[in-house]
């Protein structure tokens, strides 16, 4: 009767929510400026570049669009703002309103378009804010749920939970056989956080919970707490954490960790979504199943749905209808059924548009939940990660109780940003857009400026890495660390060949040689660093024609160090199996660019390293 109560007033909400949604929201006037078509989509990590920016070139062949990736982090685009540089196209994963507010007034509403009417409700509710605009769309769902050893449990004669109840049961069952009940990357923020909302999954799902998260999202100051509500929250944590005998010595289990402890059998149960499952189940010589979370209040269960991506226009695109109808297009390709599958990366995804079945029907285990629409979208709020770390690092360890936990977390929720201090003062600025040669000044000065930091001869790295222009002027850390892409960070490789292998690995990245990457158009050049490549450009693609090292045609015979990413790495390897590679110790992409800067000195100047003769 409970869950009949809440699932009504919950589709209440969803049919006052589309009423306002379509209501007074009518067509907005387009004002009409320069015919500038090329259209920038921001991307937040380099997985999304190999899915989906390929299929959208596919559909739009005749678009001049230039797909970058950014950071899961509102405030990259901020910085692009505060310089004049918002993009056309912007996309984040960790998303809430709070978080987007100093982007609120330069991003278009969508609800004077038709897409918004395209959504089921619920999944929009949050997406409001304080203004009744909604200016971010989510790109479908992806299904976050228990993935269980069932060859375990029937070895050991444990009874597939059904309720919490039975989840408890079962985690003692396995913990007296001396069986990990459930294996969890708890050093990692993400994990920490979906411990608080999958542990008290039916309160963040009640209608108390459902009140406070609409103000939350919309909050335009602090964020207000429900202190009856989030003790009750707190208290199941806690109680979740014992029933599923978590310890102190949990804290430090970090994704690689958790990953081979399920893998080597030695944990009855991890967590994942349906990509994550399918590749464990190829390395497992066991029957892996799906299990929901399940309420602490009730015998209610749910999947814990994360959206793939959230997506934001640029306000100006209304000032150039041609430009915008573009990035509409683009828009409905992404939420489409296959743009949606390519998104989230295989099968399993929710959809949230009403003219797109759902794609669950392959997922097995999850029926009932998708039958009675029993999804709780995931509260992200970029401050909600860091939090639920200390609160659940706390608990864990004993240096919290569920009181002090309260305290802990409306803290770090409300805690003002310190004013950083800057870690260099730019004496130039770079742009991360093409330059006259089709190069990117920006990336080509990070490269090398990493190259030269360690003493290295070239270097040769894809786009896709460098996010962000270099403004003249202060920079803070966190925003240096956001030039580079830290969710797709890559380790380094140094390798030694000579110059007829640099020309071959260079001729072979340009060629369609790597099925992960390939380059299809001029903003998918590579970066390079210590040598200028001379490229053609054929209507088929693009061809390596000569490489200058110190203004002078490289020497085949001369041996050279260079400096490699994965993609690059990967490629000479296939070229010249017997080439020794050696990775660069505890050194990516980002952590290197960030070490350099952190030292105060400037980065290294541009380098002229490409040119694209016709």
């Amino acid at each position: 009767m409970e869950k009949a109560k809440q699932y009504l007033i919950a589709l209440l909400l969803g049919v006052f929510l589309t009423t306002t949604v379509l209501s007074g929201c009518g067509q907005s006037k387009k004002e009409v400026s320069q015919k500038d078509n090329h259209l920038t989509v921001y991307l937040w990590e380099n997985r999304l570049m190999k899915n989906i920016a390929p299929y959208i070139q596919k559909q739009f062949p005749d678009q001049d669009i230039e797909f970058i990736t950014g950071n899961n982090d509102t405030d990259l685009y901020s910085y692009f703002e505060e310089h004049g540089e918002l993009p056309d196209i912007i996309t984040v994963r960790r998303f809430s309103g709070a978080d987007a507010q100093d982007l609120q007034p330069y991003l278009m509403d969508f609800c004077s378009y038709d897409v918004v009417s395209k959504y089921y409700s619920y999944a929009l509710q949050y997406y409001k804010n304080s203004e009744d605009e909604i200016q971010w769309l989510p790109i479908c769902g992806i299904p976050q749920t228990l993935i269980a050893n069932k060859t375990l449990f029937d070895q050991y004669g444990v009874k597939i939970p059904k309720s919490y109840k039975e989840y408890a049961q079962a985690c003692q069952q396995f913990y007296d056989n001396g069986i990990k009940p459930y294996i969890l990357d708890l050093a990692e923020d993400w994990s920490t956080q979906e411990v608080i909302q999958a542990g008290a999954i039916g309160e963040f799902t009640s209608l108390d919970g459902i009140k406070w998260r609409s103000s939350a999202e919309s909050s335009v100051d602090n964020i207000k707490f429900d202190t009856t509500l989030w003790k009750r929250i707190l208290s199941q944590t806690s109680t979740f954490l014992k029933d599923s005998h978590f310890t102190k010595d949990d804290i430090s289990v970090d994704i690689t960790t958790a990953t081979e402890t399920f893998l080597e059998g030695k944990a009855a149960m991890f967590h994942g979504y349906p990509a994550l499952m399918q590749e464990f189940q190829k390395q497992m010589d066991a029957e892996l199943i799906r299990i929901p979370f399940f309420s602490q209040t009730s015998d209610e269960a749910f999947i814990n749905m994360t959206p793939s991506l959230n997506i934001a226009f640029n306000k100006d695109l209304e000032k150039n209808p041609e430009k915008l109808d573009i990035a509409l297009d683009i828009l409905d390709c992404m939420i489409s059924e296959e743009g949606q599958k390519r998104i989230a990366d295989g099968s399993g995804v929710i959809s949230l548009n009403t003219d797109v079945p759902t794609m669950m029907k392959d997922v097995s285990g999850l029926e009932k939940e998708i039958q009675d629409n029993s999804v709780y979208i995931r509260y992200s709020a970029q401050k909600s990660f860091a939090a639920s770390l200390k609160v659940v690092h706390g608990l864990l360890s004993g240096e919290m109780d569920e009181e002090k936990a309260y305290d802990t977390l409306c803290s770090v929720m409300n805690s003002k940003a310190t004013g950083e201090k800057t870690t260099v003062n730019f004496e130039h600025g770079y742009s991360i857009s093409l330059n006259d040669k089709n190069g990117r000044d920006a990336a080509s000065s990070i490269l090398t400026t990493i190259r030269n930091e360690n003493n290295i001869q070239l270097a040769l790295a894809p786009y896709y890495y460098f996010t962000s222009s270099i403004y003249e002027g202060e920079c803070s850390s966190n925003r240096v660390a956001l030039m580079t892409a830290k969710n797709s960070d890559t380790p380094l490789y140094l390798a030694k060949i000579n110059g007829k292998q640099v020309y071959e690995l260079v001729g072979n990245y340009l060629a369609d040689f790597d099925s992960d990457f390939y380059v299809t158009n001029k903003y998918e050049l590579p970066i390079a660093s210590g040598m200028k490549i001379i490229v053609k450009d054929k209507e088929n693609g693009f061809s390596l024609k000569s490489i200058a090292v110190n203004e002078k045609k490289i020497d085949k015979e001369q041996e050279y160090s260079i400096l490699l990413t994965d993609i690059t790495m990967s490629i000479l390897k296939k070229l010249y199996p017997e080439c020794e590679i050696t990775q660069l110790n505890d050194t990516t992409l980002s952590s290197a660019w960030a070490a350099a800067m952190s030292k105060g000195q400037q980065p290294s100047a541009p380098e002229d390293y490409i040119e694209v003769e016709k």
